[in-house]
């Protein structure tokens, strides 16, 4: 269990010293809690709510035992596996469910109590839901955006992760908030609620001629292959010198050994210099075995590298990087050290002059198995009663490979053009609606970089956005992508002792500058254009806040500076979620010239 213990910390941020992570193995044993997420998950939800998210410690363990794991024994009984009878067994795992309420997180779930009362029943029963459980309409305002008018009448409704069919220690109860960045006082003072009636100016900085990506200007799937190994040859020349400034400057440089060399030079070398970029001898993930070296001007295709040097590391397919070693003999180039950063351009001075809200949700709206958007319709019931400032939303709306998306009685921009009906009017002309488009959806061009969706009909607050996007709002710079590059990032990675993963991933995207910096792209499915990410794909400045919808673990993270949330999918196996952030006016600290992100950033994601 240590290895799992370790790794789910890890996917929350945390990195436990060895004293703590046996202290909980420890604890998981006397508790008999054999599964790691669950532990971790209790763990966070306690931290959250009593320690304003400190890290565990053998103190706040021994709190964590006393309030959260005793109470857990006492109400639910132990988790000790016997050889009871199959209806006790099942009375203590419903008695299980509700682990969290212990701590005030979760309340108790009502219904369960059907199961636990009849329980030793032999005739099988459905049992009764409580009459609280309908689900919540956003439509009594006469919204156009309806079940009956978008979804198939054989279509079956997924049932709701809250009536049963996962636990409350595994999803948690609609409106839990999951994560947090900000001071505590910030968080505590705010209503999540704007206070003023305006929208906010949008600019957009991501430009080529001045001019942001539109269906106007796109041309895709025209640019021919030495187009294409031109791109990456500019590519590794900027990126390349930059790394090599960062770390050796001009007169370091200068006084180092280059590769490439003529062959009886290298072999006297004790110590190489080389900028390349990195590519797998497979096109697939990388491993310490097939990872090679692209240098230019050489007559070599690629390098072998060989890792039995090096302490740290992490590179994937595309990175252009700076490496330090020898070649004993041969095509092989054995590996001490790796530079992957640069001199980074820091975000600009946040200016605003009051609070900013902010609410942002990705796709996918519906479950995979049905077309009723119950998720969509919960977040406009947020919404009504939480009005933002900012409300960013983020493809797919309707995904290309939706099981049921054939299914539809009209075309797929009709249906999509409804659908922002029904949200436009239930935000109003006050609140500034961004949509970032994703290539997955059936009414968008299937490449990437994506331009903005179309509409017939326009709203003055609504900003049709390509993804990805750069755009100042009234003084904060904010960057999306609805593409799920830290995924494919770290699923095509080779790191060793390299740190927090997410925090790494995010470094990679910053020290690269580009918002997809895998080549070639690591989902086979995904159309690239090469010239098209020259042009609209690049991070050259870093933004104040940065959003990366992702099937990884939502999180918050602070980064350089740059403020990067995944919010999660709002419609998830796991229980949907989103976040909620705000921007308010900050003097400088004693310490810095510029406003403390800490002090002028809060952040939270919420269950749907």
């Amino acid at each position: 269990m240590d290895a799992e213990l370790k790794q789910q910390f890890d996917e929350m941020g945390v990195e436990p010293s060895g004293p703590v992570l046996d202290k909980c193995i420890e604890l998981a044993i006397a508790y008999y809690i054999d599964d790691a997420t669950e532990f971790v998950e209790q763990w966070m939800a306690f931290s959250l709510s009593h320690l304003q998210g400190d890290e565990p410690t053998i103190a706040n363990l021994g709190e964590f035992e006393r309030k959260v794991l005793q109470l857990m024994r006492e109400k639910g009984g132990s988790k000790k596996p016997t050889h009871q009878t199959k209806s006790l067994q099942a009375t203590t795992s419903v008695l299980d469910t509700s682990s969290l309420a212990t701590y005030g997180l979760v309340e108790d779930e009502p219904m369960m109590e059907d199961y636990v009362n009849e329980s030793s029943s032999a005739l099988p029963h459905t049992p009764k839901a409580s009459n609280d459980r309908t689900r919540p309409s956003a439509l009594k305002s006469g919204v156009l955006f309806s079940p009956a008018s978008f979804s198939p009448q054989s279509a079956k409704r997924t049932p709701s992760t809250s009536t049963g069919t996962a636990t409350a220690s595994t999803t948690g109860r609609p409106g839990d908030i999951v994560d947090t960045f900000g001071h505590p006082k910030l968080l505590a003072a705010s209503t999540w609620h704007s206070q003023v009636e305006q929208a906010l100016p949008v600019v957009q900085k991501l430009l080529h001629n001045d001019s942001p990506l539109t269906m106007s200007n796109l041309s895709y799937m025209n640019d021919l292959l030495y187009e294409r190994c031109e791109d990456l040859h500019d590519r590794l020349l900027d990126i390349g010198q930059a790394l090599v400034e960062k770390k050796l400057g001009a007169k370091g440089a200068s006084e180092c050994s280059w590769y490439p060399q003529d062959r009886h030079t290298l072999h006297a070398l004790h110590v190489l210099h080389a900028v390349g970029m990195i590519h797998s001898d497979d096109d697939g993930p990388l491993d310490a075995h097939s990872a090679l070296l692209a240098v230019l001007d050489t007559d070599e295709k690629f390098l072998a590298l060989n890792f039995s040097q090096i302490k740290s590391t992490s590179i994937f397919p595309g990175q252009v990087v700076l490496a330090k070693g020898f070649i004993p003999r041969g095509d092989t180039f054995v590996v001490e050290e790796i530079y992957t950063d640069r001199k980074l351009t820091p975000p600009p001075p946040i200016k605003v002059d009051r609070e900013v809200q902010f609410v942002v949700a990705a796709g996918p709206y519906t479950h995979s198995t049905d077309l009723f958007y119950d998720r969509l319709h919960d977040l406009l019931k947020y919404l009504k009663d939480h009005r933002p400032d900012v409300l960013l939303l983020t493809g797919p709306f309707v995904d290309a490979e939706h099981t049921q998306v054939g299914e539809l009685a009209e075309p797929f921009d009709y249906f999509f053009e409804k659908m922002i009906a029904g949200i436009m009017e239930v935000v109003g002309g006050n609140t500034t609606v961004l949509l970032v488009s994703c290539q997955k959806d059936a009414m968008a061009p299937a490449v990437y970089p994506t331009p903005p969706y179309t509409l017939r009909k326009t709203y003055p607050n609504l900003h049709l956005l390509a993804d990805p996007s750069l755009v100042d709002l009234d003084g904060i710079t904010l960057g999306v992508s609805s593409t799920d590059v830290l995924d494919h990032l770290l699923s095509h990675e080779f790191a060793t002792n390299a740190g927090e993963r997410m925090h790494r991933a995010i470094n990679h995207l910053f020290n690269q500058g580009s918002f997809y910096p895998i080549c070639p792209p690591a989902d086979e499915n995904m159309s690239y254009d090469s010239h098209l990410a020259q042009k609209y794909a690049q991070l050259k400045q870093l933004p104040n806040v940065l959003i990366l919808p992702s099937d990884q673990r939502h999180f918050i993270r602070l980064v350089n500076d740059c403020l990067v949330i995944n919010p999660g999918r709002l419609a998830d196996s796991k229980g949907g979620t989103f976040a909620r952030f705000l921007v308010t006016p900050t003097a400088p600290t004693a310490t810095t010239k510029a406003p403390n992100m800490f002090n002028s950033v809060a952040c939270q994601i919420q269950r749907i």
